[in-house]
């Protein structure tokens, strides 16, 4: 409380005194620069309070070229500074407070700027009453914690924030035509100030007839009386209350069937009255509404999506959403054949050259401001892949979900959602990879892992966001949780069985001009397959993958942590008589097949700032991104080097209307991680062999015993041994990321 009132007080400085925002704070020839900004004497409020109130502000990094933001004095505003900090202290109960200033000059046109504060004895409350609260114990409830009381500072900014407090919820409460009155007297030798408040409370009313008028001059209604009423949730006999009307107007509005809503009385209220009659006034929207988009990404080439919306499904104005997306256009069969317009990485990707798509039908109930538990029911279609990791083909699926579970109101801050998801669908990947991950080296095998199976999954979701500005924050905090489980008990197959957790968190703040942003994510899943084979099986798309621009960026798309490596060639080497395949590093490494692991921490750190060119449009950062993926409980795939990788780096944010475009280039010192190494054959009869290649693997080879057979390899486990040639060169260790919006 003590900070909310501090914050208000200097809220009402700032309106008293002149407009902050005509200052020009650029610096021209002759213009003295301000170095840096202090105040001394302050104990009341804090030296950022006071630095938000004044005009006069510091340069940010300053002595830094192309970084800092060059400040300098305007003599007007900085007399203005001085009548800003009086009447801030003033309002605040310090009536004697005094404000001088010191400049000292650091060197020609730079200087240093003191704001010396003497506070002054403190004027505080002798006396505190709340008249006109007696008759009534909802006006007493009304009245509870005021801001104000005995013995506490005199504050008018608290008294007037009080008074508009106790008004608003008295009109909530039934009385809609409620005042307080202010009354003070101030004794200025004593230090003391006696104050009251009278409340005025009317007539308490209830809510009376609510007619219903309908304009269909812009389109058909479709939306009955009885569905309208519903949906408001303010029936007659109610209290009256400025709060539940407008939830009403809300509601209605959230349902996308009306272009205009007006709940208003019919008109003023009598004094006496205590019924009030109201009238809804509402303009019919389209029933239709159609979205559509088209775009190009790093990874995905060519995207495409579109939406149809039926705002009045059915009867109670249910909504029902037809949704379509498409991407690896221009790359992915069958429409493929641009792949010049697309970048390399996507090139490079085998999952790329299958078009990416997701269809789904959504039907979702109206939200209503005081409705928790909205159902929504969803079936979908779709192929999506993970790049170098995985193609997800799921023919069919359905996801029924329930907002705000466990909550009597719902939440806008702290919205939660309860889901169960049933598909049926089959994960593709490379035959490397579920030999290396799941021990699944011959085709039966890796045939049976890769059919179609059953998933169902429980998911509880949470986030909790403050921030001061969601395209741009400067200062707040995200919090978002997961937790996930898939079982038989649910429905699931045997083999698709996990618990899954994950978590971030990311904080925002204002540091000397820039903004700092934090960021920790952390993951863990845990394999609960059964059978021979399958035990502790994590379906490949559970697991956790790190690298890219919402990561690790010095990293590429999925590189950090355990990869196995396709190679194009091996030599064949004998030793007493037995034959072994192996690759040395001068093999030339086709691809690299992240196998994500199943256990993730990564942190972010990043400073941002106005650019000194176009700084409405620019901003450049640095940044800091460390992270660890790796296997727990004694898995062969582990990663190697250090523990946490680190990679520092740069970037530029171009503000857009769909939020900045974040550029980066991180950079990675890391040599690429050991793995085991894989050989692609020629198939040979319909059967495609794979061969561990890795250096120095013990698996003999028995060669094939004429033309057209296929060399026998033993069974057992590839060794993680090969490695890739080092990357060399600055310019060939940056990794170069786009992504638009908020990464974290």
């Amino acid at each position: 409380m003590r900070l909310s009132l501090r914050f208000l007080a200097a809220l009402a400085a700032l309106w008293c005194a002149a407009p902050v925002a005509a200052q020009d704070l650029s610096c021209e020839r002759g213009d003295r620069e301000v170095r840096s900004l202090r105040f001394v004497g302050n104990r009341e409020y804090s030296a950022a309070v006071l630095a938000s109130t004044v005009a006069t502000l510091p340069s940010t990094l300053p002595g830094v070229p192309l970084v800092g933001t060059r400040r300098c004095l305007d003599p007007v505003e900085f007399a203005r500074d001085i009548r800003r900090l009086e009447t801030l202290y003033r309002r605040r109960g310090y009536p004697d407070v005094r404000v001088d200033t010191v400049v000292r000059v650091v060197r020609p046109a730079v200087i240093d700027i003191e704001f010396q504060i003497a506070e002054g004895e403190p004027m505080r409350v002798s006396a505190f009453a709340i008249r006109g609260i007696e008759r009534d114990e909802a006006l007493g409830t009304a009245a509870r914690d005021f801001p104000l009381r005995t013995g506490l500072l005199f504050d008018r900014s608290a008294l007037e924030a009080g008074r508009d407090t106790l008004v608003r919820r008295l009109r909530n409460l039934g009385w809609p035509q409620a005042e307080a009155l202010l009354a003070y007297t101030t004794d200025v030798r004593a230090r003391t100030a006696d104050v009251e408040v009278t409340v005025v409370p009317g007539a308490r009313a209830r809510v009376g007839r609510i007619a219903i008028a309908v304009d269909t001059s812009l389109g058909a209604r479709t939306v009955s009386d009885a569905t309208i009423r519903r949906t408001m949730a303010l029936r007659s006999g109610d209290w009256y209350s400025v709060r539940r009307i407008i939830d009403a107007q809300r509601n209605l509005y959230q349902t996308d069937a009306f272009q205009r809503v007006e709940l208003q009385p019919d008109s003023v209220q009598p004094p006496g009255d205590t019924i009030v009659n109201l009238t809804a006034r509402l303009v019919v929207g389209d029933r239709f509404a159609a979205r559509g988009g088209v775009g190009w990404a790093t990874l995905d080439c060519f995207r495409a999506q579109g939406s149809l919306t039926d705002r009045d499904f059915l009867p109670y104005a249910q909504r029902l959403e037809l949704t379509a997306r498409v991407s690896k256009i221009g790359l992915g069969a069958p429409l493929d054949g641009a792949d010049d317009f697309c970048q390399g990485q996507a090139r490079s990707d085998p999952y790329s050259r299958t078009l990416n798509y997701y269809t789904s039908m959504t039907l979702r109930q109206p939200v209503r401001a005081d409705q928790a538990r909205v159902p929504s029911l969803t079936v979908f279609s779709s192929t999506l892949s993970e790049f170098k990791a995985y193609l997800r083909r799921t023919p069919i699926g359905g996801v029924l979900s329930l907002s705000d579970p466990f909550a009597r109101r719902p939440s806008p801050r702290t919205p939660s959602t309860l889901s169960y998801q049933l598909e049926l669908g089959r994960t593709e990947a490379e035959p490397a990879f579920f030999c290396a991950v799941f021990n699944a080296c011959d085709n039966d095998l890796r045939s049976f892992l890769q059919r179609n199976n059953r998933l169902a999954a429980v998911e509880f979701s949470l986030s909790r966001e403050r921030l001061n500005d969601a395209v741009r924050p400067t200062g707040g905090t995200i919090v978002r949780a997961t937790l996930r489980h898939a079982s038989t008990w649910i429905g699931s197959d045997a083999t698709q069985q996990f618990n899954r957790a994950s978590g971030d968190v990311s904080w925002y703040r204002q540091v000397a001009g820039a903004t700092i942003t934090a960021h920790v994510r952390a993951g863990l899943v845990q394999g609960l397959g059964t059978g021979s084979g399958f035990a502790g099986f994590i379906p490949p798309q559970e697991r956790l993958y790190a690298g890219g621009p919402t990561t690790v960026r010095g990293f590429r798309q999925n590189e950090l942590g355990p990869a196995v490596y396709i190679v194009s060639d091996f030599t064949t080497e004998t030793v007493n008589g037995v034959t072994y395949f192996r690759a040395d590093r001068r093999a030339v490494t086709e691809r690299v097949v992240p196998t994500g692991g199943n256990t993730l921490v990564v942190g972010n750190l990043e400073a941002q700032w106005a650019s000194p060119v176009l700084p409405r449009l620019l901003q450049l950062a640095a940044f800091a991104d460390a992270g660890r993926l790796w296997n727990r409980g004694g898995s062969a795939l582990r990663a190697d080097g250090p523990v946490v990788k680190i990679t520092p780096g740069l970037g530029v944010r171009v503000a857009s209307p769909f939020g900045a475009v974040r550029i980066d280039f991180g950079y990675n010192p890391y040599e690429l991680p050991a793995g085991a190494a894989y050989f692609n054959a020629r198939p040979q009869g319909g059967v495609a062999p794979l061969y561990c290649v890795s250096p120095g693997n013990t698996l003999a080879v028995t060669p094939a015993a004429a033309d057209g057979q296929l060399a026998a390899q033993a069974a057992g486990g590839c060794p993680a041994t090969y490695r890739p040639v080092r990357r060399t060169g600055f310019f060939r260790r940056l990794n170069p990321s786009i992504w638009i919006g908020q990464a974290f």
